[in-house]
């Protein structure tokens, strides 16, 4: 199919989400991989064309974008675009946390897991497309203390390979960045006496690496949280708990084919609340950024945002028959 090549006569599925027409674009300038100015263009236009009214803006600082978000929910706008990574895209989700404005995504930056999760398209008018005749979804996202995380965030030998990587190896080698510098960290880094609390059960460990999940992509290159469903109301957690760099690169491989759950020395939890306090402070990262420092605590904000995606996705990401779903009810398509 080419470009917003719906099926003719498609309705969008949409629960709870009023027919209206007002969009916000919030464009990161200087994420990597961002569309061309005449290919961006193309959203707005196609929104416009067919009734809806579209602001524009550009973040012009760290924080910006969740300034701007968080404006387009308190004035009622309907959907919030996101043209960014994975960054922008958490920026935006502290703005939009709680509110009924829905978060759609144009992929750009290094990696863009949620965009890869979902199966947005890549065409800025495909995805404006989806405004209409996409599915919406409400899913939950995770907290650390006071800052909301769509994908996941951790602490260990990731959390200290983003706190120490620069912005400048991020925006020129991307994932190759993360990658050697990733190596080089697990071959250095001690493991760390940590107390874990998982819903309240007390965990003593020695820690390499904690993952707490809200979908599954880890990076765009793993699934770590492999079970992981975004609307459960749960967050899933994943511990490697050992010593060595032996031990790391061996969690590794068994997450590359998918056998870590049953590894030795691998915890999988499901919780609605972790609390961590490690012996030295790590970094705790959350969506790709450091956002603090142990002790910390992590939970889950349950059905905290409205997402959306194209029609029919058929994802593990969200629940299936049996588990609680979102409401739906047809709408018109417009236009």
């Amino acid at each position: 199919m080419g470009v917003g090549s719906y099926p003719s006569g498609h309705t969008a599925s949409c629960p709870d989400m009023p027919v209206t027409k007002h969009a916000c674009l919030i464009v990161n300038p200087v994420a990597r991989t961002l569309p061309s100015p005449d290919r961006l263009a193309t959203a707005p236009a196609w929104l416009r064309l067919h009734g809806w009214t579209v602001d524009e803006y550009q973040s012009e600082r760290p924080g910006h974008a969740t300034e701007l978000a968080r404006a387009a929910a308190d004035g009622g706008c309907d959907v919030v675009i996101a043209v960014g990574g994975d960054g922008t895209i958490n920026e935006v989700i502290n703005g939009l946390a709680g509110s009924e404005t829905a978060l759609a995504v144009i992929p750009a930056g290094t990696a863009n897991v949620w965009a890869r999760e979902v199966q947005m398209p890549r065409h800025p008018a495909a995805v404006a497309r989806l405004l209409d005749y996409g599915e919406v979804h409400r899913i939950d996202l995770g907290m650390v203390n006071d800052r909301y995380f769509l994908l996941m965030a951790s602490l260990g030998v990731d959390s200290v390979v983003v706190a120490v990587i620069s912005p400048w190896a991020k925006r020129t080698f991307g994932r190759l960045a993360y990658v050697t510098t990733g190596v080089w960290q697990a071959i250095r880094f001690p493991a760390v006496r940590t107390c874990i609390r998982v819903d309240g059960e007390r965990m003593p460990a020695q820690l390499l690496m904690l993952v707490v999940g809200n979908t599954r992509s880890y990076g765009g290159a793993l699934t770590i949280t492999n079970r992981a469903v975004a609307d459960d109301g749960l967050l899933d957690v994943v511990l490697y708990n050992g010593s060595g760099p032996g031990r790391f690169v061996g969690y590794l491989a068994r997450t590359f084919i998918g056998k870590h759950v049953s590894a030795p020395g691998t915890l999988y939890r499901r919780a609605g609340c972790i609390e961590v306090d490690t012996e030295t402070p790590l970094p705790v990262q959350a969506d790709g950024d450091v956002i603090g420092t142990t002790p910390t605590q992590l939970r889950v904000a349950p059905g905290a945002l409205r997402v959306i995606v194209p029609p029919g996705l058929d994802s593990p990401l969200f629940s299936r028959s049996g588990q609680p779903r979102s409401r739906r009810r047809r709408v018109r398509p417009h236009g």
